[in-house]
């Protein structure tokens, strides 16, 4: 029948058969639970070996998997800005100012890194790469895949070749960093007796989970329908402004940060919501768990759609990006994470270090290793402090970026070499912030790479 064709059905049931098989394994495997691999993850990756782009056992639709990682990133951030704001609600101590500070500090070293890779690679070449391929670093490792697929796709416009497909290549080699890397440095850790013992909290922090919304009345819709009519409301908004900013502004890099503009309009609506008769139809644990589901379809589509024919075509520079962006992760998170954090220093490392390679969930699954019941203070701080940072992120994302895109598209050679300066000024500045606001102290030799008294 033709309601069995096309490629959308197909593409969604394999997808979810994927979470299920990547849910059995963490289960299965002995050993492979107490890693702390994601699900999702192991997902991603199954369908990567056995999809198209491999053993061309699964057929599933690489275009359908991107358009979904694409949509994803947006709903997720459009549900958790719709979320009560006593749901996020918590304490701003040491942790959370160093985060705000260390994520987007983080992110402007991975662009300069990038950037000054290109114009390496450009310097010993027959031809110059785009430095979008450099960028993608830090959009890849510091953002996710779905932004990197975002703003590698807004680039393809500006002659990034297969952009999306790099974007979501940086994002998968991110993930390995976190894995194959995050796993020895926890160990690392626990062997030199970093781990600080979980002292009991006075205070719990607040959790997102609310009661159920009770239908207003018979015939109401259901609670959980009644989310995803507020997310499609927002999103449909959220399209508009994007329209109407491209009209107006003529960049493409506009459809690359939907999800900023989404986030926007999320917490626009938020409080006219509250003012309905009757009360707020946001339902907290719902709008939860729709990010959740989200977060899991997006992560195992990312890795299923990494296209192998365009690694192996862009082989060298990625893998050179790649490696040396990777090593710049762990060194800066090691060295600042034991002068910026006053309490369980090593716990904010590994989740730092898991969200600068991967995303938030992948530094708390490394995490859980050393901290299972999540007692220490990383979790909350690295939760509110990476909402601090997006302000921070602005002029990096919205301005560096694409200035620099625009300018080598206009046939400025120089466009590159200015964006790496003008990342490094900025890590300068946020250094000089962290340090008066924050709790960064340069104490210990500046050779030593983990700085603890006794370590």
């Amino acid at each position: 029948m033709d309601f069995w064709t096309g490629p959308v059905l197909r593409t969604a049931m394999i997808l979810l058969l994927l979470l299920g098989a990547g849910e059995l394994l963490r289960r299965g495997v002995p050993g492979l639970k107490g890693l702390g691999i994601p699900s999702c993850i192991l997902a991603g990756v199954l369908g990567l070996a056995l999809g198209p782009s491999a053993a061309g056992l699964l057929p599933f639709d690489v275009s359908v998997l991107e358009s979904l990682v694409y949509h994803a990133l947006a709903v997720v951030f459009i549900a958790v800005g719709l979320q009560p704001a006593e749901a996020v609600a918590g304490p701003v101590g040491p942790g959370v100012r160093s985060f705000t500070f260390g994520i987007p500090l983080m992110q402007s070293l991975q662009i300069a890194l990038g950037l000054g890779l290109v114009l390496l690679i450009g310097a010993v070449g027959v031809a110059a790469p785009h430095p979008g391929l450099g960028a993608l670093l830090a959009l890849g490792f510091e953002q996710g895949p779905g932004q990197a697929l975002a703003m590698g796709a807004a680039w393809e416009e500006l002659g990034l070749r297969d952009g999306a497909d790099i974007g979501l290549i940086m994002a998968a080699m991110g993930y390995g960093w976190s894995i194959v890397v995050g796993l020895p440095l926890v160990l690392w850790g626990r062997k030199r007796g970093l781990i600080q013992p979980a002292a009991p909290r006075g205070v719990e922090p607040r959790s997102s989970e609310t009661e159920d919304a009770s239908p207003a009345g018979a015939g109401a819709l259901d609670p959980f329908t009644t989310q995803l009519v507020l997310i499609a409301g927002c999103y449909l908004i959220t399209w508009l402004l994007c329209r109407g900013l491209f009209a107006l502004l003529g960049m493409v890099e506009v459809w690359g940060f939907h999800f900023i503009v989404g986030t926007g309009v999320a917490m626009a609506v938020r409080p006219l919501l509250a003012r309905l008769p009757g009360g707020g139809p946001v339902d907290g644990r719902a709008m939860g768990r729709i990010s959740g589901v989200t977060v899991d379809l997006m992560t195992t589509a990312s890795l299923a759609a990494v296209q192998l024919a365009v690694l192996d075509a862009n082989l060298l520079p990625v893998l050179l990006i790649t490696s040396l962006g990777g090593l710049l992760t762990l060194i800066a998170c090691l060295w600042l994470a034991s002068r910026a954090f006053p309490e369980a220093p090593f716990e904010h490392a590994v989740v730092w270090f898991g969200m600068s390679t991967g995303t938030l969930a992948m530094g708390l699954a490394l995490l859980r290793i050393i901290d299972p019941g999540m007692r220490s203070p990383a979790p909350l701080g690295a939760v509110l402090g990476s909402a601090g940072a997006a302000a921070f992120s602005v002029p990096t994302l919205l301005l560096l970026l694409p200035a620099v895109m625009r300018g080598w598209h206009a046939g400025y050679t120089w466009a590159p070499a200015a964006g790496v300066l003008a990342a490094l000024v900025y890590a300068g500045v946020l250094l000089g912030l962290w340090r008066v606001f924050g709790a960064l102290r340069f104490r210990g030799p500046p050779g030593r790479l983990w700085w603890r008294a006794g370590a």
